[in-house]
């Protein structure tokens, strides 16, 4: 059996209005940020990129570290994990076509064991999105651009090196 290692996962804050887009475990029905694990090498925001693109087809521009936590649980099957997730707040390179719509369009999954939705950002202090320090930093508002985060597009290139 090999050895525990621990994960690093870079995770996405993806807000259109007063939504955030989420990753679902359908099976199980709790709620995570997007995102992956970085592999040997990679750096954080090329990893987001590429798990983003493998799992929705969109194509990102990643922005600012906004929180980086660790977390440990045992899972479901009884393995236990040890994780490191970086936070970042993420942009689409394209627009979203909106065409009115509230929340924005639906965000296919090219995968089968997951799905994205929009969540209200209103509602998340209710809704089983994991993990809880992740959930309690959306919460207090640290996603949203009214608490100083700056949209990619915003930036100097400088700043979105």
């Amino acid at each position: 059996m090999p050895s525990p290692q621990i994960e690093l996962i870079a995770r996405a804050v993806l807000v259109h209005g007063s939504y955030l887009l989420a990753c679902k475990n359908p099976r199980a029905g709790y709620l995570y940020l997007p995102g992956g694990h970085i592999e040997f090498g990679e750096s954080a925001a090329t990893a987001l990129t590429r798990e983003l693109q493998e799992e929705t087809g969109l194509e990102i521009r990643v922005g600012e570290l906004g929180l980086i936590t660790e977390e440990r649980f045992t899972d479901h099957k009884g393995s236990e994990h040890h994780e490191i997730n970086l936070v970042f707040h993420v942009e689409p390179r394209e627009p979203f076509d909106l065409a009115g719509s509230t929340p924005p369009p639906p965000i296919p999954s090219l995968e089968d064991k997951i799905a994205f939705q929009w969540i209200d950002m209103a509602a998340i202090v209710d809704l089983p999105l994991y993990p809880d320090a992740i959930r309690a930093w959306l919460v207090a508002g640290a996603g949203s651009t009214e608490r100083g985060t700056r949209f990619v597009s915003e930036m100097t290139p400088a700043q979105s090196g």
